[in-house]
């Protein structure tokens, strides 16, 4: 059973003396691994804080214009990159070396001459560390989406979203740009988990996602807020503008059948738009959702939009009839 490592890793190799990098660096390449050498603390610590930085870096303790426990210090203040794993060496086990290197931070000492043997075990330790380090990164970094993304389409969630729209409102209103909302709810969905099932109404929900996504602007937020509902924050948009992408997005998104397993399906929307003038996203949302209401009553698959005219301060959604001849807050604006 081979003790070298599977895949090859990147190793920095810090040392001013050439004879002793020279034997480290034939022995590491030997193991498979991709041997940087330097011999200058100060290049050594900027490598280090690269963009992409090696996986590992031994450092010799007395390097020329930096030390090794310095850049090994430094670094841990300053790098995000936690796996990265450091190792000192020195001809000596100085106390006082030792009692450094640990309050810097270091991953390993190894003494001078290196052991063949224990340099192996050390390092392949190390990786065994990394891929620990790694696979938690990976589980906090799920976690962290399930809690701010829907899990079906993969959207921001709607707390997510709320929180995003109140800083987009902050920065709408320090600059005194536009910002509207537009809340979209597929009409009749529920009838297409009755006839087709669950299966089938999952599946266009989450076509219906990737399409909102291919034709949004790449700073527009998206989020899912209910079964079938979507919210979009449009940074920059007056409202005129936003009936403009709903009118758009109806005769290009909307107007496609859905073909799901053997099932061909057509799915309409009712589409509500307000437009928050530095306002509050939960005052804007209950008004795009009363324009979405005015959608449904006058039959669907239209768009309504909530009027900033000083008389819309209490708008009344009427029972029956058109909206837009009761309630002045309300533009009727369909395809």
């Amino acid at each position: 059973m081979s003790v070298l490592p599977e895949k090859s890793s990147t190793l920095l190799l810090a040392d001013h003396d050439p004879a002793s990098t020279a034997a480290l660096r034939a022995l590491l390449e030997s193991w498979n691994y991709q041997v940087e050498s330097l011999s200058d603390g100060a290049a050594a610590y900027k490598r280090l804080n690269d963009i992409d930085p090696p996986a590992m870096a031994i450092l010799d303790y007395d390097l020329p214009s930096m030390k090794g426990f310095e850049i090994i210090a430094e670094t841990r203040r300053r790098s995000r990159q936690r796996s990265l794993w450091m190792m000192l060496m020195s001809g000596s086990a100085d106390p006082e070396k030792i009692e450094l290197a640990t309050s810097a931070g270091v991953d390993d000492f190894l003494l001078k001459p290196v052991n063949e043997l224990d340099l192996l075990v050390r390092l392949r330790t190390a990786e065994r560390v990394q891929h620990l380090y790694r696979e938690l990164q990976d589980q906090m970094d799920t976690v962290r989406f399930l809690a701010s993304h829907d899990n079906l389409t993969g959207l921001l969630n709607r707390e997510s979203m709320m929180r995003l729209l109140f800083q987009e409102t902050d920065r709408a209103q320090r600059l005194r740009t536009p910002l509207t909302l537009m809340l979209i709810d597929l009409d009749k969905f529920s009838e297409v988990n009755i006839e087709c099932g669950y299966g089938t109404g999952d599946a266009v929900l989450r076509e219906f996602s990737q399409r909102l996504k291919r034709y949004l602007r790449s700073y527009d937020i998206l989020g899912r807020c209910g079964e079938d509902e979507f919210l979009i924050g449009l940074p920059g948009c007056l409202a005129e503008q936003a009936v403009v992408m709903a009118e758009r997005l109806q005769k290009t998104v909307l107007v496609k059948p859905y073909h799901i397993h053997r099932d061909i399906l057509s799915v309409t929307a009712s589409i509500g738009i307000a437009t928050s003038r530095g306002r509050s996203p939960l005052v804007v949302l209950r008004e795009a959702e009363r324009a979405l209401g005015n959608a449904k009553l006058a039959g669907r698959d239209c768009i309504r939009w909530y009027s900033q005219s000083s008389e819309a301060a209490s708008p009344v959604i009427p029972a029956v009839g058109d909206p837009s001849e009761s309630d002045p807050a309300i533009s009727p604006l369909e395809n």
